[in-house]
């Protein structure tokens, strides 16, 4: 912006040079300051303020310095009495001009020429500056109401960690009881011969082995038997 400044003001100098004043002491027409910057939105009305002294029937015509590619361009605004996006309003101590529903393209600076009876004088000039709002959010929702969903959104993504996780953990909870179950039907299978005597277990041994042996002795006896009878 001071870069704009310092250009609006370089064509500003040799503009007042065709300016025809008096002295300070024998002008009937005083400028006094404003304000050196003005800043509003898009959209938004700006008011813009040339405040003077006089008391004699005066003009107040408006001019935009704007300053397009390092190239500095001049625009005479309306005069007072001409109506529509911008006005002008005057009355004895000052004037002002109202731009309805600004844009990008009104920015620059704005210097007013006073001027009557031969004299004039222009003020300093006052830069106006449009802001380019930032683009509003989809949903515009207050704090509160952002609080309470991001609380809604802790909680599900707590339960959807915890639900599965406990699930899990019963399932395998499960599998182990039945692996324990088993477990012990098998190790009573393995022990149903734990209770025998041993000593028992010998002499049904020595009963079988003597059955055997009898039995193969009358078989013995019977040949032997019928060898004997053969002539």
């Amino acid at each position: 912006m001071e870069q704009c400044l310092a250009a609006c003001l370089s064509l500003l100098g040799p503009l007042l040079l065709f300016i025809p004043f008096a002295g300070s002491l024998n002008c009937k027409v005083m400028i006094y300051p404003v304000p050196a910057s003005v800043m509003s939105k898009v959209g938004n009305d700006a008011t813009l303020e040339c405040r003077f002294n006089t008391n004699e029937n005066i003009n107040v015509t408006w001019m935009r310095i704007q300053n397009d590619c390092n190239v500095n361009r001049t625009v005479i605004m309306i005069h007072e009495g001409q109506q529509g996006r911008i006005q002008i309003h005057k009355n004895n101590s000052n004037a002002q001009i109202l731009i309805q529903k600004v844009d990008r393209n009104d920015s620059g600076l704005y210097v007013c020429r006073v001027s009557g009876n031969g004299h004039s004088q222009s003020s300093c000039g006052t830069y106006l500056q449009i802001l380019i709002p930032a683009p509003e959010a989809f949903l515009d929702l207050e704090e509160s109401t952002k609080n309470k969903i991001i609380t809604a959104e802790g909680i599900l993504l707590l339960i959807c960690a915890l639900v599965p996780g406990t699930i899990l953990l019963f399932r395998k909870r499960t599998e182990n009881e039945k692996m324990q179950e088993l477990k012990i039907h098998l190790d009573e299978g393995e022990n149903l011969y734990e209770g025998l005597n041993l000593d028992e277990c010998s002499m049904y041994e020595d009963i079988s082995r003597g059955l055997q042996s009898t039995y193969q002795d009358v078989a013995n006896l019977k040949l032997m038997d019928m060898e004997l009878e053969k002539p």
